[in-house]
C-alpha cells in the first residue's frame, strides 16, 4: 500500500512540475501598442505600415498585443517630434492609464525632415516594470525600405524590453533551418525587377508586397503559396481598386473602358533552382479589337 501511495506521490509531483514549466513557458508579456506619430501626410503610407506592425507584433509567440491606436490617452498627448524625449510620453501613458503586472509600452516614429529627404524611422519600447526604455532607429532611402526590415527591428526591441532576447535568438534558429529546407512566402521576401513597366516589386515576409511602376502608380499585392513539392507556385493578386496606370503599355482612354469588367492583375510563379522566379501574368493587353485578358510570361530576378 505504502508503495502505491509513494508511486502517485511521485506522479503527482512530476504532474505538478510539468504543469508549472508549461505555464511558465507559456507566459505572455501584454504589449501595448500606440501605433506610430509621424510627419508624414500620406495617410495610406501610414495605414499599411499600421497593419504590417501590428501583424509582425503579433507573430512573437511571448507577447499578447493590446491595440490602442485609438488610445484616447495618446489622443490627448501632443504630437512626439524627433527632438522630444519619449520619455516623456511613456510617463504621460503610466501617468493617465492603467496597467497590470509587467507590460510593455510600444510606439514608433517615422520621420522625413523634408520631401525629398530619407526616411527614419525608430520603434520605442518600455518595461513598466524596471522602467527602461529602449529603443531601435533605422535611416531608409525609401519607405518601402521599411516594410522590409521593420519585422527585425520590432523583434529586437521587444526582446530587449523583456529580457527575452535569448529565448527570442535561441527560437529563431530553428527557423532558419526549417527556411532552407521548405519553400514559403518568406523565401521571396525582397526587392525584384524583370517587367518594362515596373520599376520594382518589393515583396514582405508577412505575404503582402508592393509592385512600383516606372509611371509612379504603387498596387498592392497579396502573396500565397500554393502547391505541393516541386509543383508549389506563389500567387500574387492586385489588392487595389481598377487603375487604369496599372496598365502603362495601353492608352488610357482605351482601358478605361474596361474598368467595370477588368479582373485583379494576377501573378503565378514559381521559384527556379537559380532563384529567379519564373511564370505567368494575368492582365489587359492590347488588341486589333481592343483591349483583351490574357497570360504573358515574366520573368523576376532579386536586385
Amino acid at each position: 500500500m505504502f508503495g502505491k501511495l509513494r508511486a502517485h506521490t511521485i506522479i503527482l509531483l512530476i504532474s505538478t512540475s510539468l504543469a508549472f514549466a508549461q505555464g511558465s513557458a507559456e507566459k505572455k508579456y501584454p504589449l501595448h501598442y500606440y501605433g506610430i506619430f509621424s510627419n508624414i501626410s500620406d495617410q495610406n503610407i501610414l495605414n499599411m505600415m499600421q497593419d504590417l506592425f501590428v501583424a509582425q507584433i503579433r507573430g512573437i509567440n511571448y507577447i499578447s498585443l493590446e491595440d490602442n491606436r485609438n488610445s484616447e490617452t495618446k489622443k490627448s498627448f501632443s504630437t512626439i517630434f524627433p527632438n522630444q524625449d519619449e520619455a516623456e510620453f511613456f510617463s504621460y501613458l503610466e501617468e493617465h492609464e492603467q496597467f497590470k503586472g509587467d507590460a510593455i509600452l510600444f510606439y514608433a516614429r517615422i520621420f522625413r525632415p523634408y520631401s525629398e529627404e530619407k526616411w527614419e524611422c525608430t520603434f520605442f519600447a518600455k518595461n513598466t516594470h524596471d522602467k527602461n526604455i529602449f529603443s531601435q532607429t533605422k535611416i531608409y532611402d525609401s519607405h518601402y525600405k521599411i516594410f522590409l526590415d521593420a519585422k527585425m527591428l520590432i523583434q529586437n526591441v521587444v526582446a530587449e524590453a523583456s529580457g527575452n532576447a535569448s529565448i527570442e535568438e535561441s527560437a529563431t534558429q530553428p527557423k532558419q533551418v526549417e527556411r532552407s529546407a521548405t519553400l514559403n512566402v518568406e523565401n521571396i521576401a525582397g526587392t525584384w525587377s524583370g517587367e518594362d513597366e515596373i520599376s520594382k516589386i518589393i515583396l514582405l515576409r508577412s505575404g503582402r508586397g508592393f509592385v512600383v511602376f516606372t509611371n509612379g502608380a504603387t498596387m498592392n499585392i497579396n502573396i500565397q503559396l500554393s502547391g505541393e513539392s516541386s509543383g508549389q507556385k506563389f500567387r500574387m493578386v492586385q489588392q487595389d481598386k481598377f487603375n487604369a496606370s496599372f496598365y502603362p503599355d495601353i492608352e488610357r482612354k482605351t482601358v478605361l473602358a474596361y474598368a467595370e469588367d477588368a479582373a485583379p492583375i494576377e501573378w503565378n510563379l514559381s521559384m527556379t533552382a537559380q532563384g529567379t522566379l519564373v511564370g505567368t501574368k494575368k492582365t489587359l493587353v492590347a488588341s486589333a479589337g481592343g483591349v483583351e485578358q490574357k497570360n504573358v510570361n515574366v520573368v523576376w530576378k532579386r536586385k
